[in-house]
């Protein structure tokens, strides 16, 4: 049986970490090390010899000891591998954490399947864009068919080039969208998620204008091994009222239809946009999250 490694400081590791990430059915952009790096800078590595089936260990320091803790912005971790892991391959790696480490939180991608004993169950909204546009379009429900109409009427036209800038501080000075306003340290997380994942071409920042050539809306999209997920959204009162969120969505499936690519709400949390993606059609998909190691 494949031997599992603990690799404390995973820098000469991350190309070949990196591969399997990308390789995997399961990959996801929240486990690639440029991403980790940001959102948790002493993360460590579970991999076996050849880096064939690899777990990244999002560590922590708190007073002295090692914590596991979920990080923010980033939703599905757990066990990745150039196929998809069976169960008895999830238990081993999970078993191989060392003990001593502080378990506070850790959720798994969808294809990780443990015990439902201490495990809380959380749901992404998936909505496939294999099919042709109005195939999608026809999935509709009629509060989506009725905000797209709103945005219509209030004349809201759309930019496919935002900055970064000007997503963080339309989202810290005048965004209603979400009930908690950004935080000093997420902005800045935020800001080099979005910059280096334009450098590495896996995101798209698009952004609605109202009649009077003003921002209203914002929407960041992840883009990675088949899914663009929405990592970040933000809208003013116009934009709220205008349905400028609903018209990102719509023109994103528009653009992107008949690919191979899945959008998705990944974060349960989001209630707004998870509900949203139901209403365009999305269905719910379930990952596990664990508060401790059975």
């Amino acid at each position: 049986m494949n031997s599992i490694n603990h690799i404390l400081i995973p820098g000469e590791a991350t190309e070949d970490y990196d591969r399997c990430i990308t390789a995997s059915p399961n990959g996801t952009i929240y486990a690639l090390s440029w991403y980790l790096d940001i959102i948790c800078p002493d993360w460590e590595l579970l991999a076996n010899r050849d880096y064939s089936t690899v777990m990244p260990l999002p560590v922590f320091r708190s007073i002295g000891r090692k914590t596991l803790s979920q990080p923010d912005f980033a939703f599905h971790l757990g066990v990745f591998s150039t196929s998809i892991p069976d169960p008895e391959t999830v238990y081993r790696y999970l078993q191989a954490i060392p003990r001593n480490y502080k378990f506070r939180k850790l959720c798994l991608n969808k294809f990780n399947i443990v015990p439902k004993n201490n495990t809380r169950i959380n749901n992404a909204a998936e909505l496939d864009l294999i099919s042709p546009y109005q195939q999608t379009r026809a999935r509709f429900s009629r509060v989506i068919q009725n905000r797209l109409n709103l945005a219509e009427e209030n004349s809201i036209s759309f930019v496919s080039n935002t900055s970064v800038n000007d997503l963080l501080m339309f989202s810290y000075r005048l965004d209603k969208l979400n009930k908690q306003k950004l935080k000093p340290n997420q902005i800045s997380t935020l800001r080099l998620i979005a910059s280096n994942a334009i450098r590495y071409r896996s995101a798209q920042l698009a952004s609605a204008y109202d009649r009077t050539n003003n921002l209203c809306a914002v929407i960041l999209f992840l883009i990675f091994n088949g899914r663009a997920s929405i990592l970040h959204a933000a809208a003013n009162v116009d934009g709220m009222k205008t349905g400028a969120i609903e018209f990102i969505i719509d023109h994103f499936i528009r653009e992107n239809s008949e690919q191979n690519l899945v959008l998705s709400i990944d974060n349960p949390a989001d209630k707004y946009l998870m509900e949203t993606l139901k209403n365009f059609g999305s269905g719910i998909s379930e990952y596990p999250c664990l508060k401790q190691i059975g």
